[in-house]
């Protein structure tokens, strides 16, 4: 049961980020990328991947440090996941992200690149997680 419970927190913060990061302000991207870099450290087993290792959250996270938030928001991917990413304004920003194994992508916007990709990647474990669920 306890990790039932854990299992839809992490899934509730996910959604959070994938809500709140296309009104977030540019300013503010440098939290994102670091919860969502804790949130993949912690990501449960079972949804098509392995949690980024503890290294990986390093290096994101010194990305953050240096301002290098692009970087830090695309190491945060999993190798195997697609993505792409276009700027239909200004101050908009796309990307959609595809993890391994689901069947439809997931499409984000952000004031920056780095809150978009975010935005995408949290959106795409959630609506992979419920195609999971479906398919049970």
């Amino acid at each position: 049961m306890a990790v039932a419970h854990r299992f839809s927190e992490w899934l509730t913060e996910v959604d959070n980020i994938a809500l709140s990061s296309t009104v977030a302000a540019p300013d503010a991207q440098a939290g994102y990328v670091r919860a969502m870099g804790v949130l993949m450290r912690l990501r449960p087993q079972g949804l098509g991947g392995a949690a980024m290792c503890p290294s990986r959250e390093v290096e994101v996270m010194r990305s953050v440090a240096a301002g290098a938030f692009e970087s830090a928001a695309l190491r945060l991917l999993p190798g195997d996941a697609r993505i792409m990413t276009s700027t239909p304004g200004p101050g908009r920003h796309l990307a959609t992200v595809r993890l391994r194994g689901q069947h439809r992508e997931s499409t984000s916007s952000g004031s920056t690149f780095a809150l978009a990709l975010i935005g995408a990647l949290a959106l795409s474990m959630v609506d992979h997680y419920h195609e999971l669920s479906d398919a049970l």
